[in-house]
């Protein structure tokens, strides 16, 4: 557990530190192409914060274009995290832990789960933020895909995982994307 706790701080002061621009339009390069060939009604993705990859532009032109017809952006309250609708314009509220989340109490459950990660290993588990929301959810919930968004420095050989923790389908840095569990189509 020390582990990675030390290493997910070492991870997270070394992506402060880096410009993340092109990596961004690689990998909204690859997802745009991705979800214009495979159809998914509903993805639900992050609200970027600590220079996480921000991958909602690419998402919101897709929705515009009818490529995707629901995005929805996680949001926790009384410590349970679930997925809202959002759309381009609409309004955003602090959530308990102040990341802006949709005001809406509408629910959605995402076909197709983007995901940030600190970093990844080669079997598709992430290493997170250190809260445990993505696990929970993950087991309590069926996702068709589950794709982490991370850079490629942060792919790693290994990670020391808990019994808790699930595997990814896959995952997108500027490189492409590498499947863990080949995805049908959506």
């Amino acid at each position: 557990m020390f582990e990675k706790f030390f290493f997910r701080k070492e991870c997270l002061r070394k992506r402060c530190d880096m410009d993340l621009r092109n990596e961004t339009e690689k990998i909204s390069a690859y997802l745009r192409s991705f979800f214009k060939q495979n159809h998914y009604d509903s993805v639900g993705l992050y609200y970027p914060i600590k220079n996480k990859i921000d991958i909602r532009p690419v998402l919101l032109e897709l929705q515009i274009e009818g490529a995707i017809k629901t995005l929805a952006l996680p949001r926790i309250l009384n410590d349970d995290m679930t997925f809202a609708p959002w759309q381009f314009g609409q309004c955003l509220s602090p959530d308990q832990y102040g990341i802006p989340a949709p005001l809406t109490s509408e629910l959605v459950y995402p076909q197709c789960l983007l995901i940030p990660c600190v970093a990844i290993d080669l079997d598709g588990y992430r290493l997170g933020y250190g809260g445990g929301w993505y696990d929970r959810i993950l087991s309590g919930q069926h996702f068709d895909l589950t794709i982490g968004v991370v850079p490629a420095c942060f792919v790693c050989r290994a990670l020391a995982h808990e019994t808790y923790d699930r595997a990814l389908s896959g995952w997108v840095c500027e490189n492409g994307f590498t499947w863990v569990v080949k995805p049908s189509c959506g």
